[in-house]
């Protein structure tokens, strides 16, 4: 375990440890929505079904990760944290209907969760008429940060530097200045995003792209779009992609024969994905924002997840299990800074003002005091080697 992991370790039972001897002053303290002498309830809104439950499922083990560990060591000033969790099948409109309940009826207190990234765009109009606190840490879309929304809080870069750093990576220390580039990508706010990110690149190296060709959401067969890259002569190629359709894409590289370079977003370092893509050999290149399953603060925090996730939620440990950890124990740093008197208004005031939040080397230090309250994370850069199934650095965590 590195210095920095013992660190937070260590760190974080000591504030928790506060919350015991906290309990006999909490009920008299100011109390919000979803508050009690004894509770905190949060909400979260994820795919738990539909094409992105690998990602949805993830992401709630890694709350109840956090929720669990925080409990185990007093909870938070006194208070035990407990969280509802909605699922919105990946479906926009779900989404909205999911966040309705959660502010409307069961009336929480604040978001941790919030699925996809056009689905955080559909919840917006609710979230803030509402006023309530809400960690962004799954879906990093400029949109939502862009203008600023009072009490949203989003942790990682744009998606934009998804379909930036690969493409910038391959120029500079794959060689391939010279190649044929191309972009796949979903056609809606998260896919646009991502072109951006490549048209970025492109622009910046000055590379020639010969395609940029969107796809619906929800899309099976790639044949016509892999031989249109085909036919372009297509050369290194960036996957604007979730896991199945990223698989399916390669397999029509392979059944093609195509020698291409190829490159992904961070979902692409999940196992389920790396496993699916496995069967036609590519390395293809993964930037993320938090550490893999591989690095040693991952596998430490799986350690924890073994001691306190049941089986079913174990099983689903993945990158985005990291982004629903640090997501919720950046949210209970706001409300430990507020003392006895959680109050919604308390929290957003704290959240602004944090500065270098340390995870433990799952990501980098979080930051919410600038004008996006966003925290812009350093990105590390994978590739995957598909004999042994597994993901290698070959980047520090590095700022863009």
């Amino acid at each position: 375990m590195n210095m920095l992991l013992k660190k937070t370790v260590q760190r974080f039972p000591k504030w928790l440890a506060i919350g015991v001897a906290a309990t006999a002053a909490v009920s008299a303290g100011a109390q919000d929505v979803g508050v009690t002498a004894t509770e905190i309830l949060i909400g979260e809104v994820q795919p738990m079904s539909g094409p992105a439950s690998l990602i949805g499922k993830a992401g709630a083990a890694g709350s109840k990760l956090a929720i669990a560990e925080i409990n185990a060591n007093g909870g938070i000033n006194g208070r035990k944290l407990r969280a509802i969790y909605e699922d919105d099948g990946y479906v926009p409109s779900r989404s909205v209907s999911s966040v309705k309940k959660l502010i409307d009826s069961d009336k929480v207190f604040g978001l941790t969760g919030t699925t996809g990234s056009s689905h955080m765009v559909a919840m917006l109009p609710t979230i803030e008429e509402a006023k309530i606190p809400t960690i962004v840490h799954m879906a990093p879309n400029p949109a939502v940060v862009t203008p600023r929304r009072p009490t949203v809080f989003m942790i990682g870069p744009d998606y934009d530097y998804a379909g930036y750093v690969p493409v910038r990576y391959m120029v500079e220390k794959m060689n391939k200045k010279g190649a044929k580039y191309g972009i796949l990508y979903q056609d809606d706010d998260f896919g646009k995003a991502l072109l951006k990110g490549y048209q970025k690149a492109v622009k910046e190296f000055g590379l020639n792209s010969v395609a940029e060709i969107s796809f619906k959401r929800g899309a099976k067969d790639f044949s016509a779009e892999v031989l249109n890259l085909k036919d372009k002569g297509a050369t290194a190629v960036y996957l604007g992609t979730l896991t199945t359709e990223s698989a399916s894409i390669m397999s029509e590289f392979r059944r093609l024969n195509m020698d291409v370079t190829l490159g992904t977003l961070w979902a692409g370092q999940l196992p389920a994905a790396v496993k699916l893509a496995a069967p036609s050999n590519y390395q293809y290149l993964i930037p993320d924002y938090y550490a893999s399953n591989y690095d040693p603060a991952g596998v430490a925090l799986m350690e924890k997840a073994k001691k306190f996730l049941n089986a079913d939620d174990f099983a689903n440990f993945n990158r985005y299990t990291v982004s629903g950890y640090v997501g919720t124990l950046v949210f209970a740093e706001g409300i430990r800074r507020c003392g006895a008197n959680v109050t919604r208004v308390c929290v957003v005031q704290q959240l602004d003002k944090l500065e270098n939040f340390q995870t433990g080397g799952l990501s980098g230090p979080v930051s919410f005091n600038n004008p996006k309250a966003q925290a812009v994370l350093p990105i590390k850069l994978f590739q995957t080697d598909p004999a042994s199934g597994t993901v290698k650095s070959v980047t520090d965590f590095i700022a863009y």
